[in-house]
């Protein structure tokens, strides 16, 4: 019976426990290192939560079907030296070290070994099974044979052949250690819930024993197995993340990682939704008060508002009718007192800003303007009395600091005015400063 042909696919699974370990194939199944160096990796028969990790390099999840998922491997780009990769899979939480699949890929780097031999010689090299050449010396007996050297390789053998002479030379080859694989499942700890941590160490290398040492948590070893090492992390109270190194008992360290620690959020307040813009509404009010505009400019005053609040907007229309008055007297000479006396309805436009609502508080801007209508008396105790018609004008700027009480709003009105009034016979500034007290309400 004839053996089966090894595959062209890489496959490693392990020993099954309770659930079975996946099914790890890749291709290529060794891999020169360059600019375009890839490898795909298929996970077979993992159930679901599959979890992968890597020593070295990018691994990106691409497709998935019913019973595989495929995984790109790209090295770093500044990877040249030969190295072994290791990729894990396991599926589920808190797996075992038999659920636990280990891939070892690999990778050979280019390089030119220098060699000095016996001038025109030809010069075949060796290097773990690989033969390289054969290529000739020059007349000084240098050239260099451009290799490709795996993670496994200790030697390279230079055969050198002249005539019917021979000559074999073995070259040690000092390369860099392979990393290791440090894994963390799962990835975080929540509220320092514990978290394993996986080790697997290359056998490109004698190890000298595992250890995993954690600056700030409890490190409490769980399961050995040959090369693979798990433990299990603990984060102390209060910590925020955890370094973690992957060393050998003799203090060399080979990987390191950073567990978080994540902390609940608490849910910020949600904050009362902002209130809805107003609909259209009408507002009456009234007001009385004073004013003061220099000399005997100053009187009593008072008036009736009606109002339209415009819809999704803090501004209300108003039409304001008002009523001032104002007196005087004065002594004429010798013939006697004069009196004089000024009667004024303002009818008035103005366009109210509700600035400010902050609980029942509320802080409004106005602005406005219109005519002044009334009547001039004159009268005295050595002429025949006289009334006149009066007209004038008004432009003003208030603000208004009010608080709700219940379906009402009682205020306070500051308003600067500029305001003229002409007759025959007088000319009158009934503004200047006016002060308000007022009331208003909303018509339901």
């Amino acid at each position: 019976m004839r053996p089966a042909p090894l595959p062209a696919l890489l496959t490693l699974a392990l020993v099954t426990s309770a659930h079975a370990a996946p099914v790890v194939e890749a291709e290529p199944s060794r891999l020169v290192l360059g600019p375009r160096a890839r490898a795909e990796i298929t996970v077979r028969n993992a159930g679901s939560g599959l979890r992968a990790a890597v020593s070295t390099g990018t691994l990106t999840a691409g497709t998935s079907g019913e019973d595989f998922t495929r995984f790109l491997w790209t090295p770093p780009a500044d990877l040249r030296a030969p190295t072994l990769v290791l990729f894990a899979f396991w599926s589920g939480d808190a797996p075992s070290l038999s659920d636990i699949t280990v891939l070892s890929l690999p990778c050979s780097g280019r390089t030119e070994l220098a060699i000095d031999t016996e001038p025109s010689a030809q010069v075949t090299v060796e290097v773990a099974g690989a033969r390289f050449g054969p290529r000739r010396a020059d007349r000084q007996g240098r050239l260099k044979m451009p290799v490709e050297v795996g993670p496994h390789a200790h030697e390279a053998r230079v055969i050198a052949e002249l005539s019917d002479q021979s000559k074999i030379r073995v070259l040690p080859l000092s390369l860099p250690p392979s990393p290791w694989l440090l894994a963390l499942d799962p990835e975080s700890s929540v509220e320092g819930a514990p978290v394993h941590a996986l080790v697997v160490v290359p056998d490109t290398e004698e190890s000298a024993g595992t250890e995993i040492a954690a600056d700030g948590a409890k490190v409490e070893q769980l399961q050995s197995l040959g090369r693979r090492l798990m433990v299990r992390i603990v984060p102390e109270r209060g910590r925020s993340s955890v370094p973690l190194v992957a060393r050998t008992l003799d203090g060399s360290t080979r990987a390191q990682a950073t567990l978080e620690v994540v902390r609940a959020v608490a849910p910020a307040a949600v904050e009362a939704p902002p209130p809805a813009p107003p609909a259209g509404r009408w507002v009456l009010g009234g007001a009385i008060g004073g004013y003061v505009g220099g000399g005997s400019n100053a009187g009593p005053q008072g008036g009736l508002t009606v109002g339209y609040g415009l819809p999704r907007l803090p501004l209300v229309v108003e039409l304001e009718v008002g009523v001032r008055s104002q007196s005087m007297s004065t002594q004429v000479g010798t013939l006697g007192v004069q009196t004089s006396s000024l009667l004024v309805f303002p009818i008035e436009l103005a366009l109210r800003w509700e600035a400010v609502s902050a609980g029942n508080f509320r802080l409004g801007v106005r602005g406005g303007g219109g005519v002044l209508a009334g009547s001039h008396h004159l009268s005295s105790t050595f002429d025949a009395a006289l009334s006149e018609g009066a007209l004038g004008w008004e432009l003003f700027a208030a603000v208004q600091a009010g608080l709700q009480v219940g379906p009402v709003e009682p205020y306070l009105e500051v308003r600067a005015a500029l305001s003229k009034v002409s007759t025959d016979h007088l000319e009158a500034h009934p503004g200047g400063g006016v002060f308000s007290v007022g009331v208003r309400g909303e018509l339901r």
